[in-house]
């Protein structure tokens, strides 16, 4: 659970993360000057990252469902997967956005 204090009060909340086959907990979310609703999985040339491609498809599953304002992306330093952007690539997609 997420704590963070609103005004005088403590908020407790669950964090968001997409519900499928497994729960997947994206590390960002991201709201465009354009009102798009951007998730993002960074993921570091360093990690194994055995559920990559799992977890890539779920986001994928989720952005085809969630409706044309929501976009989600799996992010590796210089590495990537298919279906996912290096960094640098990235960039330039989000400057489209």
């Amino acid at each position: 659970m997420q704590r963070s204090l609103v005004g005088s009060e403590m908020c407790i909340r669950d964090s968001f993360h997409i519900n499928g086959f497994i729960n997947h907990y994206p590390d960002f979310i991201v709201m465009m000057k354009s009102g798009k609703i951007v998730l993002v999985e960074a993921k570091g040339d360093d990690r194994d990252n055995g559920d990559s491609r799992t977890k890539l498809k779920l986001g994928q599953t989720w952005a085809a469902q969630a409706g044309r304002k929501f976009k989600y992306f799996m992010t590796f330093d210089h590495n990537s997967i298919e279906g996912a952007y290096n960094l640098e690539d990235f960039a330039e997609v989000l400057r489209d956005l």
